[in-house]
Parts: C-alpha cells; structure tokens; sequence
C-alpha cells in the first residue's frame, strides 16, 4: 500500500469516524432532555425498548451490510449485486417488523415485567424504527463500497440531527413521553430513506440471483453470532434489571451506565483509527515496540478519564441550565456504578489493542469466541449478582465480562504476534488511578464545604495525570532500554 493509499484511508477513517462518533454520543447528548422530561419508569421501557431494536436489527439484516460492501468492490454490475441484497433483506424485514407491528400488545406484555401506558405504541414505534434501519443500511453500505465518506456522514448526521430536534420537540412540546423518544427516531431515519431515494432507483432492479445470494448469505449470516455477542455484552444486564428489580433500577443504572460512556466514545475514536494503523505499522522494525507503547498509551488516557469522570461526575450533574439541573436529581442515585462502569472501559480498550495479533494473522474468529463467551458469562453474572447487589450487581458483572473477554483474547492470540506488553507498569497505573480514587473520596467525607471538594477533586485529577508525565510512564520500551 502507497503512502498516497495510506492518507487517503487514514482521511476517509476520520470522516467516517467523526460521524460515528457524533451518532453515538447522541444518546449522552441528549441525556438531560431525557432525565428531566421522562419519569424513571418511563426512562426505563425506553432503554429497554433500544435493547430490542439493537437484537432485532441484528437478526433482521443478516449481515447483508457487511456483505455489500465486500462484493459491491470488485462487482462488475452493481445493479444486480445491489438487488441480490435488497430483495431478500426487505422481505425478511418486512415480516419480521410486520409481525412485531401486529402482535406488539403481546410483545409488550411478555418483553416488559410491569407494562405502563404506551408499552405498545412503544413497541410499534420499535418496528418502525428497525424496518427504516434494515433498509437504510444498505445506501450506507453503497456509499461506504464507493468511498464515498462525505455522503455517507452527511446522511448519518442529518439522521442524527433529526432525531435530536425531534426528540426535543416531542418531549418539550408535545409532552409525548417515551414514545416521543422513538417517533423522533422513525422521523430521523425516514428523512434519510427519502434522501436515499435515488441511490435505490438507481440501483434496484427486479433481479435476484440465487447463486450470488447464497453466496452473501454465507458470508453475512456468520457476522450475526460475533455481533450477538457484543449487543449482549451491552445490553443484556438492562433487561435483566428490569425483570429482577423494576423499570426505576434501568433508568438509573442507564443514566450512570450513559455518563461513565464517555470511556467506551474514546475507544471508538481510537478503534476506527487503530484498524488501518497497526496494518501500516506492522512493516516497521520496531512495530511490535509501537503496538507496546500504545497499549499503555491507552490505559494510562482510560485510566486518567475514569478518575476524572468518576470525581466530577457528581458535580457535573448538578449542574443547573434554565433552572433545570443537567441531569435530574431522580436519577443521581445511578452514578454509583460509573466508576465500575469506567473500569471496565479500561480493559475494553485492551481488548481492542490485543486485536493486532487476530487482525495480522487473518484469525479473525477469535472475535467471535471471545466476545459470545463474554457475553454469556455477563448474562449469568447478572443473574447471579443483581439479586444481592441491585445495579452495582450490573456494574460487577459488567466489568467481570470486559476482563474476561480480553483475558481469554490474550491468551488466544498471544502466540499469533508476540508483543512486549509492559503489564506490570499498566497494572500500576490503574491500581494508582483506583487509589487516587478511593484517597479523594476518604478525604471528602472530612470536607463540609462544595468548593473544597472540588478543588480536592481537580487536584488528584491534575496531579494524577502530572505524575504520568514526569514518571515517564508513556515513554516506549526502545526509550526505556536507551535510558
């Protein structure tokens, strides 16, 4: 690959990633709209409510995505490739949606513990949105095989800039509820299907080959397995919750669970650069020093971004806009679980680090086996721990499952691309950020005054990340040994 290759994928990675980045956080964004204008009850079928979104939408699109993009690229007639995907995706996700829509009193009554009103215009809304989702994803997909990135995040941010009006809208006006959260998703992702009105006249045809199709399907279908571990990975523990302690418990625990996801937007951000990197650094003599350096790199920045969060988080929701706090005071009770929540995000972002050797060596499935043993271990420790530890039986498991999953990664691959990692000094810096932690909450319990504390707080967080510095724990091994 030609450095002029390498710019342009490095490029097209920060548009894409810029994009994404917005689109995830959207959910933080919009976090005090939601906590002051939902009651907890609400709050809580509407995280639930996304919990069925991200599974069906997972079943409902099959992989097709992922595999336009890998056949659009060399296709010759991207007409015929396009509808090969189109036609069996609109027609398994047409049933399915159609089903939920028809029999939503029925889901609601199962899928919810204690139903409210609303749960099946919910439920409905829900159908909505993962049918205008399935069928979006293949124009993102299109637009991604064309490298075409500007397009591509030009629709996602409309999508997403909709949505936030909307959901403004129709909770500060239309006093809709929770189902006012799901009707500004159904407008954001409809005004993108109309815009991708063109690329489907343009590329739908009434043409399905079946030896093609079998083809994607086999290479799509497999992507479900890997991705239902993840989406139960981050999900599961909120269904959970709702079954063994009431839909109050997910609100809370989803607003700590929301603040303390400013670690897992950081290790996105790192994610959509670190792919197309390692590939170009794994050439250099010194990559595997490099991959090293990064790694501790980033336990150092998750570790220092916990310490933070989890001191300030406190103060930062107490903030007051127009006479409302930032995060209504309702839900405080839910920023107990940040700091496991941020922990976890530590060795999430390890994980993602310990991918070099997968990615280099082409044995990709190791994803797949670690992240679905993950996950089922999450759902057990949830069951295990909520019952005797409420939210914070979450938040353990939570942590539990990251740990796991890049403990089993490591040894999985450790053979695959030996890297020096410099565990020891990793392990010291997080142990040091977790006793900074507990040091600063100590000495608070003796301070009356607001002010004090804060300072106290800003204090560990500057001398924490000072001590970084001047210790030199981000110097490289080749440093290390020169020194």
């Amino acid at each position: 690959m030609g450095a002029a290759s390498i710019r342009s994928l490095v490029k097209e990675t920060a548009i894409y990633g810029i994009s994404g980045v917005i689109g995830r956080s959207m959910g933080l964004i919009l976090l005090p709209v939601l906590s002051n204008l939902l009651p907890p009850e609400q709050f809580g079928h509407y995280k639930l409510a996304y919990v069925l979104i991200g599974l069906l939408q997972l079943v409902l699109m099959f992989g097709m995505g992922n595999s336009l993009v890998r056949y659009l690229i060399d296709s010759t007639d991207d007409s015929r490739v396009f509808s090969s995907h189109f036609w069996p995706l609109i027609a398994v996700s047409t049933t399915g949606c159609a089903i939920l829509y028809v029999f939503a009193p029925e889901v609601a009554a199962s899928y919810f513990s204690q139903t409210q009103p609303g749960d099946t215009l919910l439920i409905r809304l829900a159908a909505v949105v993962v049918w205008l989702e399935t069928i979006n994803i293949l124009p993102y997909s299109l637009l991604r095989a064309k490298r075409k990135p500007f397009a591509y995040s030009g629709a996602l941010l409309l999508s997403v800039a909709v949505y936030g009006a909307m959901t403004v809208y129709f909770l500060g006006v239309r006093k809709a509820g929770m189902t006012g959260v799901l009707a500004a998703n159904v407008v954001g992702s409809g005004v993108v299907s109309l815009l991708f009105i063109p690329l489907f006249v343009r590329y739908v045809r009434p043409v399905l080959d079946r030896k093609l199709f079998r083809i994607y399907l086999a290479f799509g279908f497999p992507i479900i397995f890997s991705s239902l571990g993840k989406v139960l990975l981050d999900m599961a523990d909120k269904w959970i919750l709702e079954r063994l302690m009431g839909a109050k418990t997910v609100a809370y625990y989803s607003v700590g669970y929301q603040l303390a996801a400013v670690s897992n937007l950081a290790v996105a951000s790192f994610t959509l650069a670190w792919k197309p990197y390692l590939v170009r650094a794994a050439g250099d003599g010194n990559a595997r020093e490099t991959f090293s350096r990064i790694m501790t790199i980033t336990v150092a920045s998750l570790a220092a971004l916990f310490l933070a969060v989890s001191l300030l988080a406190d103060n930062l929701v107490a903030l007051e806009l127009f006479g409302y706090n930032l995060i209504d005071s309702r839900y405080w009770v839910g920023l107990q679980v940040i700091p496991l929540v941020m922990v976890s995000y530590v060795f999430f972002g390890i994980y993602i680090n310990l991918t070099v050797g997968c990615d280099l060596s082409g044995k990709t499935h190791y994803y797949a086996w670690t992240t679905l043993i993950a996950a089922a271990f999450n759902v057990a420790a949830n069951f295990m721990l909520i019952p005797r530890l409420g939210m914070m039986g979450a938040a353990w498991a939570t942590l539990a499952a990251y740990m796991l999953q890049a403990g089993l990664l490591y040894i999985f691959t450790r053979r695959l691309y030996p890297v020096p990692y410099r565990w020891a000094r990793m392990a010291a810096v997080l142990t040091a950020a977790v006793l900074c932690y507990f040091a600063c909450i100590y000495l608070e319990n003796m301070i009356a005054n607001a002010w004090a504390k804060l300072f106290l707080e800003l204090a560990f967080c500057a001398s924490f990340t000072a001590a970084l510095l001047v210790a030199g724990i981000l110097r490289s091994p080749a440093q290390e040994t020169a020194g």
